[in-house]
């Protein structure tokens, strides 16, 4: 049978270990709250980032989109005025008929392309801008999910488990040598 004094230093020692394993613990929860911490700010930043490039990629769509229009538009009109040249030099009336027919429709299928163009652009520039949203949106969630990550508060929660882990083999130890005393 086992010394008394010697089972009270076992059982003090595995309580310690105990406790210094809750501390190692807690400060493992502390370091990975943390560093989930910094990596929600770190992707928040990404994200912020892909926010501003696709809000602009948009504008850049309109301006692209407005360049071409105008582009189609002065081809057009230099189609129109070969058009009204060719007409006019072998002696085609331009104010009735086919000749008139031909200088409408050519306004009118230049209006068609002008659109086209810059509907397109349109369409482009709300893609990047719901990206944007999207982006902003995951933003938000990012840094939310940052400002809870708070390695005290983990910290704390397994300092008390531990502590608790602790009491309570402390207080079956203390059961136990005090019913061997008997």
């Amino acid at each position: 049978m086992c010394d008394p004094s010697t089972i009270a230093t076992v059982g003090k020692v595995g309580m310690g270990m105990q406790a210094a394993g809750g501390v190692a613990a807690a400060y493992g929860t502390y370091t990975k709250a943390e560093a989930e911490k910094s990596a929600y700010e770190m992707q928040a930043q990404v994200a912020d980032n892909n926010k501003q490039y696709s809000t602009w990629q948009a504008e850049d769509a309109i301006r692209r989109g407005q360049k071409a229009t105008v582009a189609s538009q002065l081809k057009t009109r230099q189609l129109k005025g070969t058009q009204i040249a060719r007409m006019a030099e072998n002696g085609i009336g331009l104010g009735e008929g086919s000749a008139l027919n031909i200088l409408t429709d050519t306004d009118y299928m230049g209006a068609i392309d002008a659109n086209t163009i810059m509907d397109n652009a349109n369409k482009e520039a709300w893609v990047y801008r719901t990206q944007a949203q999207n982006y902003g949106s995951n933003v938000d969630l990012l840094r939310m999910r940052a400002k809870s990550s708070n390695g005290f508060g983990a910290t704390a929660g397994t300092l008390l488990t531990t502590a608790g882990n602790v009491a309570s083999r402390w207080y079956d130890w203390k059961q136990k040598t005090e019913n061997t005393k008997l």
